[in-house]
């Protein structure tokens, strides 16, 4: 890409995401079913934000873990998340995790399993059904999904395993450390140039990568790509897709033609049940015969 297009590009998304902050921003402020700031380990500083439907019980439950490239965003900003699911009678957990450079990627890892624990442990108080969680993740939030279910160095930690969780789904996710830091040294415009020391030396980069922890007996995984993204490209949902079916698991991906990064969870903001909406919700609401294994697009 010339640097006209960059800046285009970079325009466009700077753009977007002010859209979504003030949509986000009046959400937050006003939605009434919303349980604010919830410490969900007390031992660390992170919280998070609980959204249950207007009615009902046992609601499916989905955990959103955000990205931004492990240093940046917080969880009020993923409120729109909240708005376009919570409608779709699942209760929403949106929870913050530290950041780089207070962090590196065990800590937020270890913070994402708490939120998780938490989230089985206590969810059936906000009208969430704890034996339908299914976990998600964006960009670097999918990588620490990813890490927090698979790597037996965490969710057991908190008196958990992945046996509880219903599905991970991966957005737009970040599952090999070395290709993805390969992809951005071949870029040479972008990337994360702090990824050595969020992982702590490439050294760690493959103890830091769920594609390295595929089972046989993981929870089902539903892995969405765009076609278009060139921060992190299709071949790392491919690859991550190739590895838990070799592995006998279930996975499903959907490359979605003409989306890239994060215009995936922008166009959410103005489409009428967009197609990551429609996804999520066949998704926690698919009963354990209903998944294939099937690669699809959109």
């Amino acid at each position: 890409m010339n640097w006209l297009g960059r800046q285009i590009k970079m325009v466009s998304f700077y753009i977007n995401l002010y859209k979504a902050s003030r949509l986000g921003k009046k959400f937050y402020a006003e939605y009434e079913h919303l349980a604010r700031d919830v410490l969900f380990h007390p031992e660390m500083k992170p919280r998070l934000d609980v959204y249950s439907p207007a009615t009902g019980t046992n609601h499916p439950v989905l955990v959103f873990m955000h990205g931004g490239g492990w240093k940046e965003y917080d969880k009020e900003l993923f409120a729109p998340v909240a708005m376009r699911l919570v409608t779709e009678d699942m209760v929403v957990v949106i929870p913050d995790y530290t950041l780089y450079p207070d962090a590196r990627y065990e800590q937020m890892t270890h913070e994402v399993a708490a939120a998780l624990s938490w989230t089985l442990e206590n969810i059936e108080q906000h009208r969430g059904d704890p034996r339908r969680v299914v976990i998600a993740g964006h960009s670097a939030g999918a990588h620490l999904m990813g890490l927090a279910v698979m790597d037996p160095r965490f969710l057991p930690v908190y008196g958990h395993n992945w046996a509880e969780v219903y599905g991970m789904i991966g957005v737009s996710g970040v599952y090999d450390i070395q290709a993805q830091y390969e992809y951005d040294l071949g870029q040479g415009d972008g990337g994360v140039p702090e990824m050595p020391q969020v992982m702590g030396g490439q050294e760690h980069f493959a103890t830091a990568s769920p594609i390295n922890y595929v089972q046989p007996d993981l929870p089902p995984v539903l892995l969405i790509h765009g076609a278009k993204d060139d921060i992190v490209p299709l071949r790392s949902s491919m690859d991550f897709h190739a590895a838990l079916q070799k592995a006998g698991a279930r996975s499903q991906l959907k490359a979605y033609h003409g989306s890239g990064h994060s215009d995936i969870l922008f166009d959410a903001l103005t489409q009428e049940r967009a197609p990551i909406v429609v996804d999520f919700t066949d998704f926690v609401n698919r009963g354990p015969e209903d998944f294939g294994g099937l690669s699809e697009a959109r």
